[in-house]
């Protein structure tokens, strides 16, 4: 015996099989080359997310672990009290100078001044004779006056060359704007290190256009000055500070630099580059990393980060002792409102210049300090590529939520590793980008394996809605095969049904009863109108000569049977589904509009909507189209037939909308008749009143 070969449903398994792992190496695919696009991005534009970085800086610097101030760094403050008991600032040079001289008398190591005594002082005696006498055209002698005495800035100066004292100045960078003349800088000796095979001299420190500087009467009773700048982030917080800044071919140091330079005796210093990026800046066994532009990152303190404050007030009056000053850093600035220098940083919304000059130098003594090392920007391009990677794999093998989880992991240990890194060996690396582009890839894989899944279902839905029109037209089709009707019958049916309630919905009456769901249920079900025919004997159902009363009532019976199978199976689904409307249709589309058609004699409006379509929609095929007892009709005779049947047999308003388009109910006929002695219906005449039997 020959067998054929069956199809095993485990057949179809293995092809879903086979689809899925297609599918998740679509998704893998995906993932990677989202992961290549983060990764060109982020070497194309580094900086692309800092200003999170910059928050994350902030948030850990708050919470170092034991960052405290040191004790090293004294400021002597230009405060309230002092301007309420010597008058508006600025004071004349001569007082200044005395409180110079009495900073140095307390024996401190080295005193940075946060100052700029760029314009004579016009306070001084000579000046101020000069001045008044010129305005009032008299000769006012001042030659009795010893010479020392005539001029506050000479005083100032012989009291800044018996102290260790470092002037400040201002660089600028316009070129709009003039430089002092005559100025005296005090510039450091400085070398660059970098490989032999490197020919690019080149410390990419930043080059001034002109300076900002003191009296030269006084620079040159000094031995050091420093800068007085500061280089806020984009976001305006004060984070980084320039450590040296070029001018004319010459490097001069910071005020805090200076400061402590001054300190230790140190005239030399190396800048070490890897690559073409600067790397540190070294003197006398201390290293301070920098980034490409020379700036060292500020590490400001937690509480209590307040350096010691002294008055210059309680300095004038001598009721300091000389151990708070003696062998310490001492800055001198201003910390009276509308005096300062107020900057914003991650701990201060308002910090006095003083008191970041005095932070610096609190980080160089104490050789504390932030860097961003030269491999971070690598390192966050291997955590990229590295999570974006294993995130496609994961999603495309694994389930959402997996999927999510293990992203959490990632960003996670990630920020914790970060911030130990940060914690213990002060080293900050920007997690923002990383964290960004593993957020993104897990959204955007998760979007197109949706989609996918998305993709699937719709397909099976689509099978599935198939096979349900496949199985009611079987269905249908069973009911047609003993009635000696056709599928033509079924698809003409369900078209005519749909087009007359599309039209008639455009009444008033009808527009809220007819949705685009019911209707489309209506074409869905109306297949199913005969299906209780499948009970009716065949020498009743196929007798082709006029039926007589007893056989009539059985031929009626079919619309409760058919009704009575589909609610059955319509409970079973336990909500409304298009079987419901077929039950409905089956007992109603024999209904007539005065009451006298059957199963139940329902009259005019008691008629359900979809009885009354399907009730002309199934006269009109039933004249047009060959059956056992007769042969198809003519179109205009169809038309005159419902046309005279109105009021009694349908419904008036879905008479006279039909009477509107039967042209289009001709086109369906012709469109899906089942032969082509159904194409050309005017080769025969059937009478009119055998065209449907007394069905």
């Amino acid at each position: 015996m020959k067998t054929e070969s069956i199809k095993f449903p485990s057949q179809n398994f293995n092809s879903c099989i086979v689809t899925n792992k297609t599918e998740s190496r679509i998704i893998l695919l995906c993932g990677i080359l989202s992961t290549l696009f983060f990764v060109g991005l982020f070497a194309l534009k580094p900086t692309l997310l800092q200003p999170l970085d910059f928050k994350n800086y902030d948030l850990l610097l708050r919470n170092f672990p034991n960052n405290f101030a040191r004790n090293r760094p004294v400021i002597i403050a230009i405060d309230e009290k002092s301007l309420r008991r010597y008058g508006q600032w600025p004071w004349p040079r001569y007082q200044v100078a005395e409180l110079f001289e009495k900073i140095a008398a307390l024996k401190p190591a080295v005193v940075g001044l946060d100052m700029i005594f760029a314009e004579p002082d016009r306070t001084s005696v000579e000046r101020l004779l000069k001045n008044l006498g010129n305005f009032y055209h008299e000769d006012l002698s001042y030659n009795r006056l010893p010479v020392k005495l005539r001029d506050n800035d000479c005083i100032l100066a012989e009291t800044l060359s018996k102290g260790p004292f470092v002037l400040g100045n201002k660089f600028h960078f316009n070129k709009l704007e003039k430089s002092s003349k005559e100025c005296v800088l005090h510039p450091v000796r400085v070398s660059l290190i970098q490989k032999k095979s490197q020919q690019n001299n080149s410390t990419g420190i930043p080059e001034s256009t002109g300076v900002l500087c003191n009296l030269k009467i006084l620079s040159q009773k000094v031995s050091a000055s420093g800068f007085l700048n500061f280089s806020s982030d984009q976001d305006g917080v004060l984070r980084r500070l320039p450590l040296l800044i070029q001018l004319n071919g010459e490097f001069y140091p910071c005020l805090a630099l200076a400061t402590v330079l001054k300190l230790k005796s140190i005239y030399h210093l190396l800048l070490k580059k890897d690559g073409e990026v600067l790397q540190t800046l070294n003197y006398k066994g201390t290293s301070v990393p920098v980034d490409r532009h020379g700036q060292m990152l500020i590490k400001f303190r937690g509480e209590p980060r307040h350096y010691d404050h002294i008055s210059a007030a309680d300095i004038m009056d001598g009721s300091v002792s000389s151990k708070r000053l003696q062998e310490r850093i001492a800055f001198v600035g201003a910390s009276a409102t509308g005096l300062q220098d107020l900057l914003t940083t991650p701990f201060d919304p308002i910090l006095p210049g003083v008191d970041v000059h005095a932070t610096v130098v609190d980080n160089l003594l104490t050789g504390d300090f932030i860097a961003v090392p030269s491999w971070s920007n690598g390192l966050v391009l291997f955590f990229v590529l590295v999570f974006g990677v294993s995130l496609s794999l994961v999603i495309a093998f694994n389930s959402a939520p997996f999927g999510f989880f293990i992203m959490l992991i990632f960003i996670v240990g990630m920020w914790v590793a970060t911030q130990q890194a940060f914690f213990r060996m002060g080293f900050f690396i920007g997690t923002a980008y990383p964290i960004a582009s593993t957020l993104c890839s897990y959204m955007i894989l998760n979007v197109f394996k949706y989609r996918l899944d998305e993709k699937k279902i719709l397909s099976a839905l689509r099978e599935l809605l198939l096979t349900q029109d496949v199985t009611i037209e079987l269905l249908a089709n069973l009911t047609e095969s003993r009635d000696q009707e056709t599928g033509g019958h079924i698809k003409r049916t369900r078209r005519y049904i749909r087009l007359l309630a599309e039209h008639i919905r455009s009444h008033d009456k009808y527009k809220n009863a007819l949705s685009d769901e019911y209707i489309d249920m209506l074409y869905k079900s109306a297949p199913l109108h005969d299906i209780g025919k499948v009970g009716i004997p065949d020498n009743i159902l196929l007798k082709p000569y006029p039926l007589t009363e007893k056989e009539f009532e059985v031929i009626k019976s079919h619309t409760f049977l058919g009704s009575g199978v589909i609610e059955s199976s319509a409970r079973k689904l336990g909500k409304k589904s298009f079987l419901t409307f077929a039950a409905e249709i089956a007992y109603s589309h024999h209904e007539k509009w005065d009451g006298s058609g059957y199963p139940l004699g329902l009259k005019g409006d008691e008629i359900p909507i979809s009885g009354r379509l399907m009730a002309l929609a199934d006269v009109y095929d039933a004249i047009i189209s060959k059956r056992v007892y007769k042969l198809p009709s003519l179109h205009a005779n169809a038309v005159n037939i419902i046309k005279k049947g109105s009021g009694t047999h349908f419904d008036p308003d879905m008479v006279n909308a039909f009477l509107e388009i039967h042209e289009q109910f001709k086109n369906i006929a012709w469109e899906f008749s089942d032969d082509q002695e159904g194409r050309n219906p005017q080769e025969q005449n059937t009478p009119p009143g055998d065209a449907t039997r007394n069905t």
